[in-house]
């Protein structure tokens, strides 16, 4: 039997272990396997993306390859664009080492260009360039409530 509700959802589709959902609904089988309806996916990562680059840790691994993906770049060709090799990505990607400050923020900024971020959202990134903060933390739990990804016109009628 299947179970539907409003709730929390751990969102670990997105590749980050650290990204809830709140307000979605929620199916769970009796099995105990759970998965969302989310409405206005790409509302959402625009939404996650826009929360990474202006957080001041640095970007760890799954962070950076987060927003290759949403950019919907592969990994050779996000190299070339940062003008990097694409084994450097790799790695920054897998954890195995993390890119200096400098490319930290032209992550960051690449991505705000590329997704098209309002000139007031960019300036907000490039203001916490300073207070970067080195090593990075996915300890920081990242909430998302429904209201703030979903717009009226992804909402289908039913």
């Amino acid at each position: 039997m299947r179970q539907t509700h409003k709730g929390e959802y751990h969102y670990t589709e997105s590749g980050l272990p650290n990204v809830w959902l709140s307000g979605v609904e929620v199916f769970e089988c009796d099995c105990g396997e759970k998965f969302a309806f989310i409405p206005c996916l790409e509302e959402l990562h625009k939404l996650i993306g826009k929360t990474l680059i202006k957080k001041e840790d640095q970007l760890s691994g799954s962070e950076i390859r987060f927003l290759r993906k949403h950019l919907m770049l592969r990994s050779k060709d996000f190299a070339k664009e940062l003008g990097v090799r694409d084994v450097t990505v790799s790695r920054w990607e897998n954890g195995a080492s993390q890119p200096p400050e400098t490319v930290d923020k032209l992550i960051r900024l690449f991505y705000a260009i590329k997704i098209g971020l309002r000139k007031t959202d960019t300036i907000l990134v490039m203001d916490n360039f300073p207070k970067l903060r080195k090593g990075h933390r996915e300890t920081k739990l990242y909430s998302f409530p429904a209201r703030s990804f979903v717009k009226r016109e992804c909402v289908v009628n039913a």
